[in-house]
């Protein structure tokens, strides 16, 4: 009778455990198609997002925790001192806290917020069931509160916040710092031949880690239906395409992060003084959770500080810097992902974009209606134009201490211009289409694009575009892949003195010269003038120390420099390879699960790719071309969409076809929205349980 009265209590918790859950994961089904790519069916958004989480969690679990350990303060439990950092920045930034005060208000909507317990419901669900895989023992349950935490991290982190505070840490400060990535360009009916709208949506961004690309495909009963891209962990798609529109994001290059140095009072501890009076620093402690070897955690305590600025940090050099951005004082991006993925046309569309939620990111848009959008998106702040805000700010007056941001309405901007194209390749945002139809810089200021001017990827683009009155479809896609250098490259005019140089006069390396001068200007894997030219524009890169900017604003190079790197070059070669001419092929590789693989494209080509020296002679891709979207848009819908995920680096990504050989060859597989079509074709059917 007692084990009747035990079972039979067993048997109404569970139901009643049940009966509180949103999702029943029986109504979830993830299909795989045969790239591993999952296309996940449920009756509700709910249902969509608990089968999205599963099925991430599948493939890459440790690092969809990582965002979500910062959120909770437990990553240096989990790494160490490198996994400390990303706890601190999140307590200085006060991510939890404004969470906390937000997310009971209106910037979070009901349909979002029961988007993300179904989320929540579906990585709960694998850490349960998987427990060896969860990182941090006390990481789980996920709650939504951890996911908007992990959203505002993440932007606010992207946004420069981060490096702020770890210069203010340090007490030194460069100037403004730029990211790397992306292309996204689209052509209206007039300008295809079949009279579609096109869109190539291609994000540049990390081949590993926390911010590489996952590939999705969402369908509910209640309009969601999007194919696309999203980070590890992400909740809503972020670039790609349903039946009714589709855009990519591209970084931008605006200054949204500003630093400024307290006057700190010569007597009283923690006090400054603010435009003629003094104020106290709100003081906050953390203990940081802090591995060390195996076994051993122990709590360090830090303090940040919070003034009329923001943010704010001792450095090591004593003094007081306040960190000032709109990005840590909004939470809404992940409803604002959410909202864009159900659009259905531009008007719901830009009632999304109006709200202001993403922090940045420039926004190539099309759609069914033939509507072409480009937008500089950001929380671009409104401030003083005569200041030099790459410089740290005196921090004794509010007369600096900006408030508002741009509206959407007024950042840079092109609605469907006459000349029927649109295209960002992280160039200046006043050069989006033809000419006679850009935004006018002259009504913002200059702070609104800190790198002005056009990059290689920009030049080509718009070479290649004035080649035709009208393109196919596959032409348009060879647009993406091409890897050529334009003609009239503003970078390679600065390295003018490479076709200059006498090679004769330096006997030791003429044939280095003479084959570096042989270069066409195109870059493949069986090109051999490719290889030497890369190693030399990074010995070029690392003695100036360059970053990516160079590739707008151009290099100062004399022909000692080059000579110099021109023999290291060939030393590298000789040293690695026995030869000095090596197939581009031999040297840039992608590694995945302890195999390399050759991969194609270069620095700032449309088929961008980024290395750094690996081992063996080889270098290694760490940052490229991580995801390429295409959609063709008829009066009806989307008539067809083709993607490519080359550098999946999941665990079972051995299991499927792989994707970096159709890389190389340019070449990309169909998806469809299609129900039907998917479940015919997949090679894998099942619910998340």
């Amino acid at each position: 009778m007692k084990q009747f009265l035990l079972l039979a209590f067993l048997l109404i918790f569970s139901l009643q455990t049940q009966a509180q859950k949103l999702v029943d994961p029986t109504t979830v089904t993830i299909a795989r198609d045969e790239y591993g790519v999952p296309h996940i069916f449920a009756p509700t958004d709910a249902g969509v997002a608990y089968g999205l989480a599963w099925a991430n969690a599948e493939d890459a679990f440790d690092r969809m925790q990582e965002l979500l350990l910062i959120s909770k303060g437990l990553m240096g439990k989990h790494s160490g001192k490198e996994g400390a950092a990303g706890d601190f920045f999140a307590h200085a930034i006060g991510a939890r806290e404004l969470v906390d005060r937000l997310y009971d208000t209106d910037e979070l909507s009901p349909a979002y917020k029961k988007y993300l317990t179904g989320y929540c419901e579906g990585i709960n669900a694998y850490a349960a069931k998987y427990p060896k895989e969860v990182l941090v023992k006390k990481a789980f349950p996920i709650s939504p509160k951890d996911v908007v935490t992990a959203y505002t991290v993440a932007f606010a982190a992207l946004s420069g916040v981060a490096g702020a505070v770890g210069e203010a840490v340090e007490g030194e400060f460069n100037q403004k710092k730029f990211g790397l990535g992306s292309n996204a360009f689209a052509l209206g009916s007039t300008m295809t031949t079949d009279g579609n709208t096109y869109l190539c949506t291609n994000p540049h961004f990390l081949i590993e880690g926390a911010f590489s690309f996952y590939e999705a495909h969402l369908c509910s009963e209640e309009g969601l239906n999007i194919t696309g891209a999203i980070f590890q962990g992400g909740t809503s798609i972020f670039m790609g395409n349903n039946k009714h529109l589709g855009w990519g994001h591209t970084y931008n290059h605006f200054d949204g992060v500003d630093v400024f140095e307290l006057k700190m009072h010569p007597k009283k501890k923690n006090w400054y003084e603010l435009d003629g009076e003094w104020k106290k620093l709100e003081k906050r402690k953390v203990w940081l959770k802090v591995k060390l070897g195996k076994l051993l955690t122990l709590p360090i305590p830090q303090t940040t500080y919070w003034s009329e600025f923001g943010p704010t940090i001792k450095s090591k050099n004593g003094k007081y810097y306040g960190i000032r951005s709109h990005a840590y004082q909004r939470i809404g991006a992940g409803q604002q992902f959410f909202e864009m993925n159900k659009s259905t046309n531009f008007t719901e569309f830009k009632s999304a974009l109006d709200k202001q939620r993403i922090a940045m990111f420039n926004l190539v848009y099309a759609d069914k209606d033939d509507n072409l959008y480009y937008l500089t998106n950001g929380f671009i702040p409104i401030k003083d134009s005569t200041v030099n805000w790459t410089e740290v700010q005196a921090g004794d007056s509010s007369e600096k201490l900006w408030t508002k941001i741009y509206p959407i309405d007024s950042l840079p901007q092109v609605f469907n211009p006459d000349c029927d194209y649109i295209f960002n390749t992280n160039n200046t945002p006043f050069n989006a289409t033809c000419a006679e139809e850009n935004d006018n810089p002259q009504r913002l200021p200059q702070y609104v694009d800190i790198r002005p001017g056009d990059n290689n990827r920009a030049e080509r683009f718009q070479e290649l575009i004035s080649t035709k009155e009208q393109f196919s479809y596959d032409d348009f896609k060879n647009i993406k892949y091409d890897s050529k250098f334009p003609a009239s490259s503003h970078f390679l005019e600065t390295m003018e003195v490479m076709r200059q140089i006498n090679p004769t006069k330096y006997p030791a390396i003429s044939d280095a010269i003479q084959l570096l001068q042989g270069w066409k200007g195109d870059i493949h894997l069986e090109s051999t003038s490719a290889t030497i030219l890369a190693l030399t524009i990074d010995n070029i890169f690392r003695e100036r120390k360059y970053g990516d900017e160079v590739f707008v604003t151009g290099v100062d190079v004399d022909e000692k420099l080059l000579v110099s790197s021109i023999r290291k070059a060939k030393e590298y070669l000789f040293k690695h390879h026995n030869q000095l001419e090596v197939p581009l092929k031999k040297l840039q590789r992608f590694v995945r699960n302890g195999k390399d693989y050759p991969v194609d494209g270069f620095s700032d080509v449309l088929m961008a790719n980024y290395a750094a020296p690996y081992k063996d002679g080889k270098y290694r891709i760490i940052f490229g071309d991580t995801y390429i979207h295409f959609a063709s848009f008829n009066s009806e819908g989307v008539e067809k969409i083709e993607t490519l995920l080359p550098f999946g680096t999941h665990r079972n990504v051995e299991k499927y076809t792989d994707q970096l050989p159709m890389y190389n060859a340019r070449q990309t597989k169909t998806m469809s929205l299609d129900k039907e079509t998917v479940l015919k074709t997949a090679i894998k059917v099942y619910h998340p349980q």
